[in-house]
């Protein structure tokens, strides 16, 4: 419970702490927990719509590749409904062929877009890779073939898969905590203890693997680009968080400042950590035209180079800092963004008091403190490079950075 008396709306999230990443056919958890507000056996999908819009209120139901959740939001007077509705879409789903058909071609039109965008193209080139053999890599949403092949039999097996998962249930807004535990438990109490979390492998990267994912009209090259990184409780993670806000994390970092600013190649040039339950990356992306391909890898090469054996400026290191800090403290403004940080913090099994330790680390650390760690994570011996676009533009850009190099299959997506 996450209580704020000044604020007129409320939150409910029941999160089950399964995902894409233990799915039998590729894309069922996500296609499942999307058709869970797409009907109940009370309602079809118009006339349950028509019950949470007519109050106001709004009802998403999500999956990722660890979890999957039902999101309900609305004024504090509409609670009770909301966890009615909540509970009515969890525990008595209809999956109807035919909303199931809907959302299915949905989905594959999606995917055929996708199919043409360098940006998808080289994220997927990278996972590849990045995500060795892990289901991590593949998408949350399957394929088209897999998308196929999914039956209303097999979204009832994966629900109850999730009911069976570890579950948590976070309130956010103005409800007294002791009327929120008497509601939820009266609309959810019924469901079973639930079990054990299905673990599965940390995933690894296959270091120096190049994947090229070949679209020959391109005119402009897609960069995906994964370094190792860790968990948010590894003792090294405050130190990371830094270094990779001073290498690409906003406007004054690196990248953006020599590809864009300096060399105008590009709209941005990002580096970002991508921390998951079962492994974890640090990303660099960015797209430029196709005559400055073989400079803008020059360039991502110089500065991974450069972070990982140079000390980082006082000032640089001073203005990532109040960056992290400044949008830490704006992401924490309300109930609601509170209510994301703890299922953070539940999903990655840490302390309730873990974001107020690493605020006080990121706080103290120093260029010196911060050199070991640079050295361990940013090198062109750990990477993953993956390339979009034209082969004649970006297969040369490879030589001499990997040791392999592959093209990404778009196998299923015919």
């Amino acid at each position: 419970m996450i209580t704020s008396p000044n604020e007129d709306l409320v939150t409910i999230t029941f999160a089950m702490r399964t995902g894409s990443r233990h799915d039998g056919v590729p894309g069922e958890t996500s296609v499942a927990a999307q058709m869970l507000n797409r009907g109940t056996e009370r309602l079809d999908a118009l006339a349950f719509a028509e019950e949470v819009e007519r109050r106001g209120c709004n009802l998403r139901t999500i999956a990722d590749s660890d979890a999957c959740s039902v999101q309900g939001s609305g004024l504090a007077e509409w609670f009770d409904d909301l966890v009615a509705l909540s509970a009515e879409c969890l525990l008595t789903p209809r999956f109807d062929n035919t909303e199931l058909d809907k959302l299915r071609q949905r989905l594959i039109a999606d995917m055929m877009v996708d199919l043409v965008d360098v940006e998808w193209l080289a994220a997927r080139a990278c996972a590849s890779r990045a995500y060795d053999g892990h289901p991590y890599a593949r998408p949350r949403n399957g394929n088209p073939s897999t998308l196929r092949t999914l039956t209303t039999d097999i979204l009832r097996a994966a629900h109850q898969r999730m009911l069976a998962a570890p579950r948590h249930i976070i309130v956010a807004g103005p409800i007294d905590a002791d009327v929120a535990v008497a509601k939820l438990d009266a609309a959810f109490g019924g469901l079973p203890t639930p079990g054990q979390l299905i673990d599965t492998p940390r995933a690894t990267m296959r270091a120096r693997a190049g994947v090229m994912a070949i679209k020959d009209d391109a005119v402009q090259s897609a960069f995906r680009i994964a370094l190792p990184c860790v968990s948010f409780d590894h003792p090294d993670y405050a130190s990371l968080q830094l270094i990779t806000s001073v290498l690409g994390g906003y406007t004054l970092a690196r990248l953006f400042m020599k590809l864009r600013e300096e060399k105008g190649y590009t709209y941005g040039a990002y580096a970002f950590s991508d921390v998951r339950p079962r492994g974890a990356i640090t990303g660099i992306v960015t797209s430029v035209g196709n005559d400055f391909t073989a400079d803008t890898m020059s360039v991502i090469t110089d500065e991974v180079r450069r972070i990982g054996t140079e000390l980082i400026s006082a000032d640089e290191l001073e203005n990532s800092r109040q960056q992290i800090l400044g949008t830490f403290a704006r992401s924490n403004e309300t109930p609601q963004q509170t209510a994301s940080l703890v299922w953070t913090m539940v999903q990655h099994d840490l302390p309730m008091d873990f974001f107020e330790q690493h605020i006080a680390r990121l706080q103290k650390l120093t260029s010196e403190e911060m050199l070991q760690v640079q050295g361990r994570y940013f090198s062109t011996d750990g990477w993953v490079v993956g390339l979009s676009g034209r082969e004649d533009v970006i297969r040369p850009v490879f030589d001499g950075l990997v040791d392999s190099v592959e093209e990404w299959s778009a196998e299923g997506y015919q």
